[in-house]
């Protein structure tokens, strides 16, 4: 029985397979679109697997090493390249992965998997606009996650428990030695590799800002302070922004609270907000009047409520 992730079923016909094939065709070509919407006789597994190796071999050198995505970034015609090669390998992935054959196979496929994981993030980090969802996983094998000693996998939750069970504790202050800290900086960098360049900067951040110089207590996990370091982040970037715009910043404080990114144009407090805005107040008065500094508010609020909430939450 197939579910709704299997793309293609199979059609037993141990008589007259050829037979088969060609009655499927004309009821395609009757009744369907010419059989040109949707493949009803897939390649043979072997078939689909060199294909694959070709979309890979075309891929490759868009972008040789996956890991320096970030030199894609100000360059939009390599970077709009590799996008269409990595989909167009994506796809036939996809396919591959749909036959019961399938088992990854560095050789056949031309790739390992841990390498195509890496290329799965550079695509995510160059589709990634912030204040938006993260494109979605474009055939990941591990959802998204890295294998770490054949077993555990590479997130931000992994990270956090790493560095917890590594830090010493000296004088009532959380430490941390130099091998850990370089063990530290490479799952970092493997996180960001993944396609969390965002999470993985903030993390980098606070671990060179707060941990290595020893200002986390140890009376607080490495975690705890980790959040909480966040959550002051985000509270001095609500205080600047309300100072910028003539906004009380415990209204706006609420807003960013109440914030739900399933309604990313759903602004909670909206017309609070509006009605409070203190033009004589705001640093920013580029608008020139009231109303227009409310005009231009309401349109850069939605966007910016979304990307902080989604930084630091």
């Amino acid at each position: 029985m197939f579910g709704k992730s299997k793309e293609f079923g199979s059609i037993v016909n141990f008589q007259y397979p050829r037979m088969t094939e060609e009655i499927v065709n004309t009821a395609l070509e009757l009744y369907g679109s010419g059989g040109k919407s949707s493949a009803a006789i897939v390649d043979l597994y072997i078939t689909a697997v060199k294909k694959l190796k070709i979309k890979v071999d075309e891929m490759l050198p868009t972008l040789p090493d996956p890991t320096a995505w970030a030199t894609l970034i100000n360059d939009e015609k390599a970077k709009e390249a590799f996008i269409l090669a990595f989909k167009d390998a994506a796809d036939q992935l996809s396919m591959v992965m749909q036959y019961y054959e399938f088992d990854w196979d560095d050789s056949a496929f031309g790739i390992d998997e841990h390498t195509w994981m890496q290329y799965v993030g550079a695509y995510k980090n160059l589709t990634y606009k912030p204040g938006t969802p993260l494109p979605p996983t474009i055939i990941n094998p591990l959802v998204g996650k890295t294998k770490l000693a054949g077993t555990q996998v590479i997130d931000a939750a992994h990270i956090l428990s790493l560095i917890g069970s590594k830090v010493a504790s000296s004088g009532g202050i959380q430490m941390v030695d130099d091998e850990t800290l370089r063990i530290i900086h490479e799952q970092i960098q493997e996180l960001s590799n993944m396609g969390e360049d965002e999470q993985a900067v903030l993390l980098k951040e606070f671990v060179d800002t707060e941990l290595v110089p020893g200002n986390l207590p140890s009376s607080m996990s490495f975690d705890e302070s980790f959040e909480a370091w966040k959550k002051d982040r985000r509270q001095s970037i609500v205080n600047a922004f309300a100072q910028e715009w003539g906004i009380e910043a415990v209204m706006l404080s609420r807003t960013v609270e109440s914030y739900n990114d399933s309604k990313p144009d759903a602004v909670p407090y909206i017309d609070e907000i509006v009605n409070h805005v203190d033009f004589d107040k705001a640093i920013n008065k580029s608008a020139g009047s009231r109303l227009r500094h409310v005009i231009a508010l309401t349109k850069e609020l939605p966007a910016w409520i979304a990307e902080i909430k989604q930084k630091y939450s």
